[in-house]
Parts: structure tokens; C-alpha cells; sequence
């Protein structure tokens, strides 16, 4: 196998949909049932977002080492 130059975005923007999309529900759960429309969606994405910048910054630093 190749090495893989992004490896730790690629876990960043799965394990955050995997997290913001639990979040979304509990989220949803608490609040009230009729808004978990919106509320799961919202979750994964702010979460990718997250994995997606954690994820660009552990590459860019492996990079320069």
C-alpha cells in the first residue's frame, strides 16, 4: 500500500460525522422530537467541519516533520 499523505483528515471527517450526527440525536432528544429535522444534519456537518480542521492541522504538521 502507498502511503497515505492525508490519513488523519480522512479520520477527522469520519469519526467527526460518526460524533456530530450522535450529538444531532441526543441533541434532538433533549430539545423536542419535532426539531430533529434539523438538528441531526447541523450536528454531523459542525462536526466533519471539526474533524475536517483537527484533521488538516495533525496532517500539515506531519508533513513538516
Amino acid at each position: 500500500m502507498k502511503k497515505d499523505a492525508n490519513k488523519y483528515l480522512t479520520i477527522g471527517i469520519s469519526l467527526g460525522l460518526c460524533f456530530g450526527a450522535g450529538i444531532g440525536i441526543i441533541i434532538s432528544i433533549i430539545i423536542d422530537r419535532a426539531s430533529s429535522l434539523f438538528s441531526i444534519p447541523l450536528g454531523a456537518g459542525v462536526g466533519m467541519l471539526i474533524g475536517i480542521v483537527i484533521g488538516s492541522i495533525l496532517d500539515s504538521n506531519n508533513k513538516n516533520n
